[in-house]
C-alpha cells in the first residue's frame, strides 16, 4: 500500500462538504474547443465519479478516479474540462511525464478556456515556456502560489513532470515546517500517462498518490495504456523461493482502486476506429535477408547494397549496422511507394543511428530509382531529430514534415528520430511508423501512437512496418519455426497493451477459413504479400501482412504461443455465452449492454450486435448464421436497432436517477443516446396513425423506464429536477430545501438556484410539475407569495392621483420654504419621496400633459 493512501493527515485531515462548486462552464462551450460525443461521455462520467454524494463520508484519501481513453482521442482537453468543471477557482495541478508534453498541455488547457495564473514545476525557464507562465522548482515559491490562490479564490493551474513533482510535496512540508501552517489542499490533481505512476513505489514520482505528501480534494488518472504488457519470458520459471525483483506489497497497480480509484470510463484502440477517431491501421512485416550474413539470400531478395549505398561522409558507418540498415531503408522506400504512403517516422534507440538513417536515406532511394525509374522516385524528403536539437528546430521540422508535394515536389517524407515524438506529442499527417522492435515497451507502446492518430475526417490508414531478419537457411513465413520475428513480438505486445482484444482476436481463425482471393486479394495486400488474421468480436479487424503467405491458423497458433499467454477465441467464447443465455431465459433477446461470463467482462450485447452487421453486409458465414438461427437469433435491424437504444436508455436512467432527460449531445458507450431520445420525443408529438408516429409498443416502453421521459414542460426542467430528486434520495429524503444554498451545485446542474426559481414560480407551474415537486418535499416560498398576495391586495393608486398627492406636498414645501429648489434625499412626513418625484417629472416633463405642466410651473419649477 502506498503511504499515506488510506491514512488521515493529522489535525489538517480532509474533509468535504456536501455542496461543491465547480464551474459552470459547459463542455460544448468551452473557449475555442467544441467537445467531441466520446469527450463528453467522458468528462459526465469523471465528474460523476468525483462529485461527493451528500450525506455521505469521503475518504481521507479523497476521491479517485481513472479514464482510459485511446491514445489521440482528445485526453488532454477532457482533462482541462474537468479542471473547469470541478475546480473553476480552485487550484489544478496537472503532472505530465516530459517537458514537452508539459509546454503542449499548457496551450491544451488555455485553449478550453483554462483562465487564471498558470505556473510551471519544472527545470524550464521562463523564456521557454508559453507566455505569462512562470517556472520554479523552489518549495518556497510553490507553497506562495498556492496560499495566494488559496486566499483569492483564483483559479491557478500548475503543470510538472513526474520527475518534478516532488518539488510540490516539499512546498506542502516547507510551509507546515517553516510557516506552522497547512496549505490547503489542491481542488485536482489530473495525472496525464497515469501508467507512468505505477510500478515500484520507491519511484520517486509515486508521490503523486500520498495524500499526505501532496493532499487533493480530487485526483484524476487519464491513461491510453493502463497495462504496458511484457513479452512472455520463454526462460525457466522462477523458483518459489527465488527472490522476485519487484515484492508486491512495493508494486503500485493501475489495477489497484485504492490508488487509483474506480475506471468510471474506457474507450479502448478498437472502439476509438470503429467511432473513425483514430486511424484503422495494419501491421507490414518486411522479411529481410542479412546483408552480412546472409549474402546470398541478400542478391535474391534484391537489397541495394554496394559502393556508395549507406555510407556516411563522417564515417559513422562504423558505429552503426550500416548493411542492415540499407537494408530497412530499401524495404522501407518500397512499401512507401507500393502502398502510396507519404509520411513516415522511424524510430531508433541511438541519436547516432537515427542521423545515420536520415542522411543515408537517399543513397538506397537514388540506388532503386537507378533500378527502376519509372517505380521509384529520385529523392525523398528526410531529416532527424533528437533530444540535442532545441524547440524552434524540432518545430520547423515538424512543420517540413507536414508539408505536401506541392510545396517542394517531393512526395514521400520521412524523420528518423530518437526519444523525442514520444507521449502526448501530437503528429497526426504520419501515416506510418517503422518499428525496430528495440527500446523499452513504453517507448514502442508510445511509438504506436504516432501513427494512429488522426485529424477529423481525414480518414487515413496507418501502417506499421516491422523489419525482421531472417537468419541462413529460414524462409519467409516460418514464423512458429523461427526466432527472428522477435521484434514482431514485440511490437504485437505493445499494441496488447492499447487495446487486448484487438491482438488478442488474431489468436483465433477468423470468417471461418474464409480468405481474400484473386484480384482482389493482390490489390489489398500488395504484391508478393499474403493476408492473415482479419477478424475479430468487432467492426475493426487487424490485418497482419507477410511477404510470403501464411496461413491463419498458424498466425493464431503463434499469437498464442509467442504473444498471449493463453489462447482467446472470440467466436467459440461468444457463442458459447449466447448457448448459456438461450438455456436460460429460451430465446436471444440479450441487452445490447449485457456483459457476461467469468466477471461479467465478455461484451454478450455488443458481440450479437456486431453478427446482426456482419449478416445485414453479407458477410457472416452461413454455418455461422444457421448456429445463430437455432438459438432464437433476431435478425431485424429496425427492431435491434430500437432495442439496442432502449437498452441503452436503462443504462442511462439507472445512472441518473431513474430519469430519460438527457442533453441532445449525450452518449453512453459510444451510443447517441441524447440523439436518439430527441428523435423520439419529436415522434411521440406526431398524432397517433399519421406518418413518423410513434408505435404504442414504443412508447410503453420508455414509459416503463422513466413515465417523464417526453413531458409537457420543456426537457431542461425535467432533467434538474431529476438531480434535486437525486440529491433528496442520497440525502434519505432529509432535506430543508428553504435553507439549501442558492450556489448549490450538484451533478453539473445549478440545483439551489433552480429550486429557489420554482419555489418563488410556484404559480407558474403546471399541477403536475408541482406534483412532482411536492413528491421531494419541495412547496411555494410561503412568505413570498404573502407578499406578493399582500401587493395584489392594495389599492391600486392611478398615475392621476399619485400626480396630485406629489403636487400637493409640493405645494406645502413652497408654502413653508418659499421656493421650489426640492433637495433630492427630502421626505415628507407621511414618507413620500418629494425630491425624487420632483426630479422625476422633470425627467419625463414630455409625457405630461399640459396642465400639468402649467401647474408645476405655477409652484415655480424650472425646467
Amino acid at each position: 500500500m502506498v503511504p499515506g493512501v488510506g491514512s488521515g493527515m493529522g489535525e489538517g485531515r480532509l474533509v468535504f462538504v456536501n455542496v461543491v462548486k465547480p464551474g459552470l462552464m459547459a463542455a460544448q462551450s468551452v473557449a475555442g474547443v467544441s467537445l467531441r460525443g466520446h469527450q463528453e461521455e467522458a468528462l459526465e462520467a469523471i465528474v460523476r465519479g468525483l462529485t461527493p454524494r451528500p450525506g455521505r463520508p469521503v475518504s481521507p484519501s479523497g476521491l479517485r478516479v481513472t479514464v482510459q481513453m485511446a491514445t489521440g482521442s482528445g485526453k488532454s482537453y477532457v482533462g482541462a474540462a474537468a479542471g473547469q468543471r470541478l475546480a473553476s477557482r480552485g487550484t489544478v495541478l496537472v503532472v505530465v511525464p516530459t517537458l514537452d508534453l508539459l509546454v503542449q498541455m499548457v496551450g491544451s488547457w488555455r485553449a478550453a478556456g483554462r483562465a487564471g495564473d498558470m505556473h510551471a514545476v519544472c527545470s524550464l525557464v521562463d523564456s521557454e515556456l508559453p507566455f505569462g507562465v512562470m517556472a520554479t522548482t523552489s518549495p518556497l515559491m510553490i507553497g506562495t502560489w498556492l496560499q495566494h490562490a488559496a486566499r483569492h479564490r483564483r483559479p491557478t493551474t500548475i503543470f510538472a513532470t513526474y520527475t518534478s513533482v516532488g518539488a510540490v510535496a516539499d512546498a506542502y512540508a516547507y510551509w507546515a515546517e517553516r510557516q506552522g501552517e497547512l496549505l490547503p489542499p489542491l481542488g485536482l490533481m489530473v495525472c496525464d500517462e497515469a501508467h507512468r505512476s505505477s510500478g515500484s513505489v520507491e519511484k520517486t514520482w509515486t508521490v503523486v498518490h500520498d495524500q499526505a505528501e501532496i493532499p487533493a480534494e480530487r485526483r484524476l488518472y487519464m491513461t491510453a495504456t493502463p497495462r504496458i504488457w511484457a513479452p512472455p519470458s520463454k526462460a525457466m520459471k522462477r523458483r518459489e523461493d527465488a527472490l522476485q525483483p519487484l515484492p508486491e506489497e512495493l508494486a503500485v497497480s493501475m489495477d489497484d482502486q485504492r490508488i487509483y480509484g474506480p475506471q468510471v470510463f474506457t474507450l479502448g484502440l478498437a472502439e476509438a476506429i470503429d467511432r473513425k477517431l483514430l486511424a484503422p491501421f495494419e501491421i507490414v512485416v518486411l522479411e529481410l535477408r542479412d546483408p552480412l550474413g546472409d549474402r546470398s539470400g541478400t542478391q535474391q531478395q534484391g537489397v541495394p547494397w554496394g559502393p556508395g549505398v549507406g555510407e556516411a561522409e563522417d564515417g559513422s558507418e562504423d558505429e552503426v549496422p550500416a548493411a542492415r540498415i540499407a537494408a530497412i531503408q530499401a524495404g522501407l522506400v518500397k512499401t512507401m511507394v507500393e502502398r502510396v504512403l507519404q509520411r513516415c517516422i522511424t524510430f531508433h534507440s541511438r541519436t547516432i543511428e537515427a542521423r545515420y538513417f536520415a542522411e543515408t536515406l537517399n543513397q538506397t532511394v537514388e540506388k532503386l530509382n537507378i533500378d527502376n525509374p519509372q517505380k521509384y522516385p529520385e529523392e525523398f524528403w528526410t531529416q532527424w531529430l533528437s533530444g540535442e536539437h532545441d524547440v524552434d528546430f524540432r518545430k520547423e521540422v515538424i512543420a517540413d514534415f507536414g508539408s505536401s508535394e506541392g510545396d517542394d515536389g517531393l512526395r514521400h517524407r520521412v524523420v528518423a528520430q530518437c526519444k523525442v515524438l514520444g507521449e502526448g506529442v501530437d503528429i497526426p499527417d504520419a501515416d506510418s511508423v517503422l518499428l525496430q522492435g528495440r527500446g523499452s515497451m513504453v517507448d514502442i507502446v508510445q511509438a504506436i501512437g504516432r501513427a494512429l492518430r488522426m485529424k477529423p475526417g481525414e480518414g487515413k490508414t496507418a501502417s506499421l512496418i516491422v523489419p525482421v531478419f531472417l537468419k541462413p537457411g529460414e524462409e519467409p513465413g516460418d514464423i512458429l519455426e523461427s526466432e527472428s520475428y522477435s521484434a514482431l513480438i514485440k511490437v504485437l505486445t505493445a499494441l496488447r497493451s492499447h487495446d487486448a482484444r484487438v491482438v488478442e482476436a488474431l489468436a483465433v481463425p477468423q470468417k471461418s477459413g474464409k480468405r481474400t482471393k484473386g484480384r482482389s486479394a493482390e490489390a489489398a495486400c500488395g504484391p508478393g504479400e499474403s493476408w492473415s488474421g482479419e477478424g475479430g468480436s468487432g467492426a475493426f479487424t487487424l490485418p497482419v501482412r507477410f511477404q510470403a503467405p501464411v496461413d491463419e491458423n498458424v498466425l493464431a497458433l503463434f499469437i498464442a504461443s509467442r504473444v498471449l499467454t493463453g489462447e482467446n477465441q472470440f467466436w467459440r467464447e461468444g457463442i458459447n455465452h449466447a448457448r448459456r443465455w438461450h438455456e436460460e431465459t429460451g430465446g436471444l433477446d440479450v441487452p445490447y449492454s449485457a456483459m457476461v461470463g467469468e466477471e461479467g467482462k465478455f461484451p454478450l450485447g455488443k458481440w450479437l450486435s456486431d453478427r446482426r452487421t456482419e449478416h445485414s453486409a453479407g458477410e457472416l458465414a452461413r454455418h455461422r448464421v444457421d448456429m445463430l438461427d437455432a438459438l432464437g437469433m433476431t435478425w431485424s435491424v429496425s427492431d435491434a436497432r430500437f432495442e439496442a437504444g432502449l437498452d441503452w436508455a436503462r443504462v442511462w436512467a439507472k445512472g441518473h436517477g431513474g430519469s430519460l432527460a438527457a442533453p441532445a449531445r449525450a452518449s453512453i458507450g459510444g451510443y447517441a443516446i441524447g440523439t436518439w431520445l430527441s428523435e423520439l420525443r419529436a415522434a411521440a408529438q406526431v398524432p397517433a396513425g399519421q406518418p413518423g408516429a410513434l408505435v404504442p409498443e414504443r412508447r410503453r416502453a420508455l414509459e416503463e423506464i422513466d413515465p417523464w421521459w417526453c413531458p409537457a414542460w420543456p426537457i431542461v426542467w425535467q432533467r434538474t429536477y431529476a438531480v434535486a430528486r437525486q440529491w433528496w434520495l442520497e440525502s434519505d429524503g432529509l432535506v430543508d430545501w428553504t435553507v439549501l444554498p442558492v450556489d448549490t451545485v450538484f451533478e453539473g446542474e445549478q440545483l439551489g438556484r433552480w429550486v429557489q426559481a420554482q419555489r418563488a414560480g410556484w404559480a407558474d407551474l403546471d399541477q403536475e410539475q408541482r406534483d412532482l415537486l411536492a413528491a421531494l418535499g419541495i412547496g411555494e416560498d410561503v412568505e413570498l407569495a404573502a407578499a406578493r398576495a399582500a401587493a395584489a391586495a392594495k389599492p391600486k393608486v392611478s398615475r392621476a392621483d399619485r400626480f396630485g398627492a406629489g403636487l400637493a406636498a409640493l405645494a406645502a414645501f413652497v408654502e413653508r420654504e418659499g421656493h421650489a429648489k426640492v433637495p433630492r434625499a427630502h421626505k415628507t412626513e407621511e414618507g413620500l419621496s418629494l425630491g425624487a418625484w420632483l426630479n422625476n417629472q422633470k425627467a419625463r416633463r414630455d409625457k405630461l400633459s399640459p396642465e400639468q405642466r402649467g401647474q408645476l410651473e405655477a409652484l415655480g419649477v424650472t425646467w
